[in-house]
C-alpha cells in the first residue's frame, strides 16, 4: 500500500528538517511526502530547499488558505492509497506506517488508524489521551491530525471542511468519516510525537472564534449530533455538576477548567438552540437514553 504524508507549512521552516527525516526514516518503503506552503511569510532556507529537490519531496506553494484547503491541495494532487497527514513542527516514530497499514490490511472497515503519542518540545512526557469513544467523539477530539485514514473515504467524505478556518478542522473530519460508519482503531503504541509550543495556534483563539468553531462542527454534522442529542445534552449536565462539586487535586484543575471553557462556549454558539428539539424528543418519544447506530 502506498502512503501520502501531506504536511502543510505557514512559517514553520525551522522545525520541518525533523519532521521530514521522521518522514523519510519510515520502514514502510512505499511512501510519497508533499509538502504545502500555505502562503508563508517568511521564505525556507535554501539548505531545506536543497534538501526537498535532493529528496524528492513535493512542494506546493499555495496562498494562505488555513489547514483545511492546505491538505485537501495536498491530498488531491496525493498518488497514496492511505493518507497521513503530519504537521510541520510533529515527528513520526519509524515503524508507523508500517504497523498501521498491519491493521488496515486485518480490517477491511478500517477508517481512522491512530497510536499512542507523547509531547516534546516545550512539554515532555505521554499524551494521555482517553481512548475514542462514540459518542463521546461529539463533544471532544480524541484523535490527532497525524492518523491515517483511505483517500477513498477522503472523496467520500468531501475533504476537510473550509469552513473550519480558524481550526478543528480534524475533529470535523474525523465526524465526517465516523458518518461513513467506519471503524477507528488506535495502536497501543507511542508512535507519534507532537510538539507542545508556548504560542500554539489553538491558544490564540478567540472567545468569538470557538463560538464559531462550534457552531460550524454541529451544521457540518446537524444529523449526527440530532441523532445523539440526548446524549450529549445529558453529559453536558453531568459536566456541570463535577465542576460544581469542584476538587483540590492539582493535576485536575486544568483539565476542570477546559470543560468550564468548553461548557461556556456551547451555550453561547447555536449549538444550544438545539435543546427545544431535545425536549421535544424526549416528550414525544419518551426517551431516556437515545444513541445513535454509529459504528464505534
Amino acid at each position: 500500500m502506498k502512503v501520502s504524508i501531506v504536511i502543510p507549512c505557514y512559517n514553520h521552516w525551522q522545525y520541518l528538517p525533523e519532521a521530514l527525516e521522521s518522514a523519510l526514516w519510515q520502514t514502510h518503503g512505499d511512501t510519497e511526502i508533499i509538502v504545502v506552503d500555505d502562503g508563508s511569510t517568511e521564505r525556507p532556507p535554501a539548505s531545506l530547499l536543497k534538501m526537498i529537490e535532493q529528496k524528492g519531496i513535493s512542494l506546493i506553494e499555495i496562498a494562505n488558505s488555513g489547514p483545511s484547503f492546505a491538505r485537501n491541495t495536498a491530498i488531491e494532487k496525493a498518488q497514496g492509497e492511505l493518507i497521513l497527514p503530519l504537521d510541520a513542527d510533529d515527528c513520526l516514530a519509524p515503524t508507523y506506517i508500517e504497523e498501521a497499514i498491519q491493521v488496515f490490511r486485518n480490517n477491511d472497515n478500517a477508517g481512522i488508524v491512530y497510536c499512542d503519542a507523547e509531547f516534546f518540545g516545550d512539554e515532555t512526557g505521554k499524551w494521555q489521551l482517553p481512548p475514542y469513544n462514540f459518542p463521546d467523539i461529539l463533544l471532544d477530539n480524541y484523535i490527532f491530525a497525524s492518523a491515517l485514514f483511505r483517500k477513498d473515504d477522503w472523496h467520500r467524505a468531501g475533504g476537510y471542511n473550509i469552513n473550519m478556518k480558524h481550526g478543528w478542522e480534524d475533529h470535523d473530519f474525523w465526524l465526517s468519516i465516523i458518518e461513513l460508519k467506519r471503524t477507528i482503531i488506535r495502536i497501543p503504541k507511542t508512535l507519534f510525537r507532537y510538539r507542545k509550543l508556548a504560542e500554539s495556534r489553538t491558544k490564540k483563539f478567540s472567545r468569538e472564534q470557538k463560538i464559531e468553531m462550534y457552531d460550524n462542527l454541529v451544521g457540518n454534522h446537524r444529523q449526527l449530533y440530532s441523532q445523539n442529542l440526548e446524549f450529549v445534552m445529558h453529559r453536558l449536565a453531568e459536566l456541570k455538576v463535577i465542576l460544581e462539586d469542584g476538587t483540590s487535586e492539582t493535576e485536575l484543575k486544568r483539565d476542570l477548567l477546559n470543560l468550564k471553557d468548553r461548557i461556556r462556549q456551547m451555550e453561547e454558539s447555536g449549538f444550544w438552540k438545539l435543546r427545544g428539539r431535545w425536549q421535544d424528543i424526549k416528550g414525544k418519544m419518551g426517551i431516556a437514553h437515545k444513541h445513535s447506530s454509529v459504528e464505534r
